[in-house]
């Protein structure tokens, strides 16, 4: 019965190690003065980022933050923005966050903000943005985390359907061998 079920499980391991992503170094930049913005591998394929913006001054800003990465990928990322009383000097708000043009929904406008957003698409070798506006009141500040995972490509998904139908017909030949013999 293993015996049988070896050139399927080997045919698995080979979707397997054949998804793994690419391992290059992401490319970022932004387009104003004093941007925090890191990228970090991680040891699975996954990228995490960590950006934000402090002593914001008084007025309208917009922060357009620009990342390549070496792989398709789905990203999620949130903002958050905190401030000790409502319009004081360190209050911020946010207008509008949009992640490769997907607007990120949640608390806009208040004392203390959060938005996210979740299965954002992640272009392999393009430009892609995460684009904030929103008013200081003269130092203000925000917070915000981004994760990047990777996604199979159609030809490993091939790969592990036609890995899977091989299962299934090695059963079903074992199945229909019993019931012939009994």
């Amino acid at each position: 019965m293993i015996s049988k079920l070896l050139p399927a499980l080997g045919a698995i391991a080979a979707v397997l190690s054949f998804s793994a992503p690419a391992q290059a170094a992401p490319v970022i930049t932004t387009n104003y003065t004093g941007a925090n913005m890191s990228i970090v591998l991680g040891t699975d394929g996954t990228y995490s980022a960590d950006f934000g913006k402090a002593g914001i001054k008084a007025g309208n800003f917009e922060h357009i933050y620009s990342f390549t990465l070496p792989a398709s990928l789905t990203g999620s990322a949130s903002i958050n923005t905190s401030a000790v009383k409502l319009k004081a000097a360190n209050d911020l708000d946010l207008f509008s966050v949009l992640f490769n043009g997907v607007a990120l929904t949640g608390t806009f406008g208040g004392l203390n903000e959060a938005v996210f957003a979740n299965d954002v698409p992640i272009l392999a070798g393009k430009e892609n943005t995460i684009v904030i506006k929103g008013l200081s009141r003269g130092n203000g500040s925000y917070g915000a985390q981004a994760t990047f995972a990777p996604v199979p490509e159609p030809a490993s998904w091939a790969m592990m359907i036609g890995g899977f139908a091989f299962v299934g017909g090695a059963l079903r030949r074992r199945n229909t061998a019993r019931v012939a013999l009994a």
